[in-house]
């Protein structure tokens, strides 16, 4: 790679312009000289499964990790740097690629978008709400049994045009994404934990390399955020130690608070009637350990049967 140019790939997606506007502003900034390329992968998430809705109670399709392009293109050598949502990005990572920065991370909870500005306790029994993960589903089901669940797919200005248009009642939608378009004026209710955990490394941005390129890796270990590096390493050692795949219904939030890293975490069944909810704390340069302990924790309470129980349900089999 030439010292000046620096090709940044990202997939084409509704925010990937924003995230890419913001690579480049802080990437010239810092190192004037370099000469920055965004390049569109092409690629749009993948959903499979059956479609479903009420009550939280039938099978929905499940999101699946879609960040093989990024990593396919660093590996052929077409980019140099591959930025992607940490909680699209799959565990491990692929052979070859570094995960070398962390960004700091934006509000990592979920967010009720409705049209009146009503929040969750206050919707009538029976209301329409749009959720995009059999998680939010899992916990809002178990929290609301009475309003009728819809799954839909799309990009989040699609999602919010359903509450817009008269659709749906509401839907439930990641905070970061509201944050990275401004639209924080749209947010009728932050959910706190209690209510539904967030997806798990939800809200901070990966940016890979190749393993290799020591150059690269250089140039961009600036953007790296410690805490919300520490924060989500916990969450993704909780994902993987629990047994847990692209998709599953389970929540983790990890957060550090001076000298101690707090994660709560939960795998849900799919209609909400179960959830299996814990915590754990340590130290923030030791998250692996921590995420590990709780996943134990949760294994200890049966969270391996509810996995399975999902897998079998969403048709999932073995996959990891």
């Amino acid at each position: 790679m030439p010292d000046r140019r620096l090709r940044v790939g990202l997939l084409d997606v509704e925010s990937s312009h924003l995230h890419g506007s913001w690579m480049q502003e802080r990437l010239c900034a810092r190192w004037p000289s370099l000469e920055v390329a965004l390049r569109s992968l092409g690629a749009r998430p993948r959903r499979s499964g059956g479609a479903g809705r009420g009550n939280g109670r039938a099978p929905v399709p499940i999101r699946e990790f879609y960040s093989e392009p990024v990593y396919q293109a660093l590996l052929k050598g077409e980019v140099d740097v591959g930025v992607h949502r940490m909680k699209d990005l799959p565990m491990p990572l692929p052979e070859g690629t570094d995960l070398v920065a962390v960004t700091e991370r934006k509000t990592p909870l979920d967010v009720l978008v409705t049209a009146d500005g009503a929040i969750l306790d206050d919707l009538p029994e029976g209301a329409r709400l749009g959720v995009s993960s059999v998680r939010r589903q899992a916990q809002l089901a178990r929290y609301r049994s009475d309003l009728t669940l819809e799954f839909i797919v799309g990009s989040l200005s699609e999602r919010i045009h359903l509450v817009d248009s008269g659709k749906l009642d509401g839907v439930v939608v990641a905070a970061a994404g509201i944050e990275w378009r401004g639209w924080q004026h749209r947010v009728s209710e932050v959910f706190t934990a209690h209510v539904c955990l967030p997806a798990i490394a939800q809200g901070a941005l990966g940016l890979l390399c190749r393993a290799d390129d020591a150059a690269t890796a250089g140039k961009l270990r600036f953007l790296d955020d410690a805490l919300s590096h520490a924060e989500i390493d916990a969450e993704r050692a909780f994902f993987g130690a629990v047994g847990a795949w692209e998709g599953a219904p389970i929540g983790g939030l990890a957060r550090v608070r001076g000298d101690i890293l707090r994660i709560e975490g939960c795998v849900c069944a799919l209609d909400g009637r179960q959830i299996l909810r814990d915590w754990a704390e340590g130290f923030p340069d030791d998250p692996l350990r921590t995420g590990e302990r709780l996943a134990k924790k949760l294994l200890d309470l049966g969270a391996a049967d509810l996995l399975e129980q999902s897998r079998r349900q969403t048709g999932r089999g073995e996959q990891a």
